[in-house]
């Protein structure tokens, strides 16, 4: 199942990236881009057991070449940057249902909120899991534009799809804590959050609860690794040492080894939410107090 899982998403993702598709029921023309926005939910994650290691420094950000743009201004520069990065001209390029966009509008700073028309059909193309609901399908629209756009916008802090009329929504989002990057203990905190908050976004309808805690999650799959992570470090900038304590997972079905199943899983959830100069460039798993480890790399996982 969980398996499964995993690979709806990543074919929702596919079926929704392409420049252009048959579009069933008609699209409507390309629309306006302001909107009533729709109230929606978002989960609150708590923190790892994480320690202070030696400092190193973060790479200085990058400074604006002009003045940014802000409100609707900004949100018509998100949606114009993913037509672009898709190779098409309008919104009705886009396959279903993203091709069903009425409006889109940006209420606060770095927040995007973009409606579909009311006629959207979910899961007409029957790809997600009988657990999953409107909400993954809508998150899993903001997973695809932050894939396209999301590391060269790192004001971007979450995407909200929904219907028009407030029904149904789903949001994507980065899940920083604000913690400082020079601070080792913070870092390795916010990366730890990012990793539980894409674990939510996997998992919430399969587990019928939010993720919010380790808990949660191991009261669900009582025999995935992933459900006892014990401590999360950051002995430099871009890397992370995580510490697996033992439990039912140990000669489980995800025992495979654990350590590369958690290292992988880890680095992709966390450098999703990720802009450019933010992500995790090493990540070490160690289980079995330490005669199971693996390291992940960024640049092994790049898409």
């Amino acid at each position: 199942m969980r398996v499964r899982s995993l690979m709806t998403l990543s074919l929702a993702a596919i079926l929704m990236t392409g420049c252009s598709a048959t579009q069933s029921p008609e699209s409507p023309a390309e629309p306006a881009s302001s909107a009533t926005t729709p109230a929606v939910s978002s989960a609150t994650v708590t923190t790892a057991d994480v320690e202070l290691a030696e400092n190193s420094l973060a790479p200085s950000p990058t400074e604006a070449s002009s003045t940014p743009l802000t409100g609707q201004a900004w949100a018509d520069s998100k949606i114009q940057m993913w037509k672009d990065n898709s190779g098409i001209k309008s919104t009705r390029g886009f396959v279903y249902p993203v091709n069903l966009m009425t409006s889109w509008e940006s209420p606060k700073e770095g927040v995007l909120n973009i409606y579909l028309d009311n006629s959207m059909v979910f899961n007409q193309d029957g790809m997600l899991q009988s657990y999953q609901t409107h909400e993954d399908e809508l998150r899993v629209m903001g997973i695809v534009m932050f894939e396209s756009i999301g590391e060269k916008s790192p004001e971007l802090e979450s995407v909200t799809f929904a219907t028009e009329d407030g029904k149904n929504s789903g949001t994507y989002s980065r899940a920083r804590t604000g913690a400082d990057p020079n601070d080792r203990k913070a870092w390795a905190n916010e990366k730890y959050v990012q990793w539980l908050s894409g674990m939510n976004d996997v998992y919430e309808s399969m587990c019928h609860a939010e993720i919010t805690t380790l808990e949660v999650y191991r009261s669900c799959l009582p025999d995935d690794p992933h459900a006892y992570v014990d401590k999360v470090t950051s002995p430099a900038f871009g890397e992370l040492v995580v510490t697996i304590k033992d439990g039912p997972w140990l000669d489980g079905t995800y025992d495979t080894p654990a350590s590369s199943f958690v290292s992988s899983n880890m680095i992709i959830k966390i450098n999703d939410k990720a802009a450019i100069g933010e992500q995790v460039e090493k990540l070490t798993v160690i289980a079995r107090d330490g005669e199971d480890t693996d390291t992940a790399l960024r640049e092994e996982w790049l898409q």
